[in-house]
């Protein structure tokens, strides 16, 4: 069951790849929520959505082989600038020549760099726990090795190759359970879980290979960053546990971006806490489109 129901559902079209998408609401600004990975769908903005839809044009879509947008036959159309062709694919489809761009994770570091490459096109972009390489990454997202085989898995060695084929919703449950450190996040973990399902370990080990590792990501990201000209806001999540917290301050620095820091908040905020973030989205997009 929906608070609201789109006014249309359909499929943009990319090189012979499809991506689902969503619009909900009529008018003025249009603002398109970005998913983070393919490890859930665009119901992860179900918080947003029917308060945003009231104020704007809302446009969600599908990573390719999560939700109904099917899995690319190509590892290439996993990757970061596929997944950048076919969100701006989304945005000529639903006929938006600007946009406030919304992400969380890697959809606020693809809002930050469609911002930056298209400067003409994006009106706003909102970063909640950007997924741009500006610091090291938290020691316990690197400290085992993602493809060794053991024979037994604990903690953040789950995070790994053969578990996720072995027992992906146990990691998913794990993982979840590590993005919402606030405290009655049941339904929330359990949501994620579901969506999660959608994609499995297969789709999740292709994005993981299809995304190479650049040795000069941290210079590429704070470029990415100065080269933004238009309004930013920054939701940081204090107890984020996926991205390292030190990376929001970092982008608004850079951009010359609003901070807004969530004492306790997680990874997802926009989940656990969705009338703050809702609020602070509707400021936003009014001081950016009045």
């Amino acid at each position: 069951m929906r608070a609201v129901q789109p006014v249309q559902s359909d499929f943009a079209e990319r090189d012979g790849v499809t991506i689902h998408f969503e619009v909900y609401g009529e008018g003025s600004p249009t603002v398109y929520l970005l998913m983070p990975d393919v490890i859930v769908h665009s119901r992860a903005w179900k918080g947003q959505i029917p308060f945003l839809s009231r104020l704007c044009r809302v446009v969600v879509s599908d990573p390719p082989g999560n939700g109904l947008s099917p899995v690319p036959d190509s590892l290439d159309r996993m990757g970061t600038r596929a997944r950048l062709d076919d969100q701006w694919a989304v945005l000529d489809a639903v006929g938006a020549d600007r946009a406030i761009l919304v992400g969380v994770c890697t959809g606020a570091g693809h809002a930050l760099t469609m911002a930056a490459e298209h400067p003409e096109r994006v009106l706003g972009v909102c970063a909640i726990n950007p997924g741009l390489l500006l610091t090291e990454p938290l020691p316990h997202r690197i400290a085992f090795d993602f493809d060794e085989h053991r024979d037994t898995y604990v903690g953040w060695q789950k995070q790994n190759r053969n578990y996720w084929r072995q027992d992906w919703p146990d990691f998913s449950r794990f993982f979840f359970g590590e993005m919402f450190p606030e405290p009655h996040s049941s339904k929330q973990i359990e949501d994620c879980v579901a969506w999660s399902l959608g994609a499995g370990a297969e789709t999740m080990l292709r994005e993981n290979d299809a995304r190479p590792y650049l040795d000069d990501e941290i210079p590429r990201a704070r470029a990415i960053c100065e080269a933004v000209r238009c309004p930013v806001l920054v939701i940081n999540g204090s107890l984020d546990q996926c991205q390292n917290p030190l990376r929001s301050p970092i982008v608004a620095d850079l951009t010359g971006g609003q901070l807004v820091v969530i004492e306790g908040g997680g990874h997802l905020p926009q989940a656990r806490d969705p009338v703050k973030v809702n609020l602070l989205l509707r400021d936003f997009i009014r001081r950016v489109a009045p």
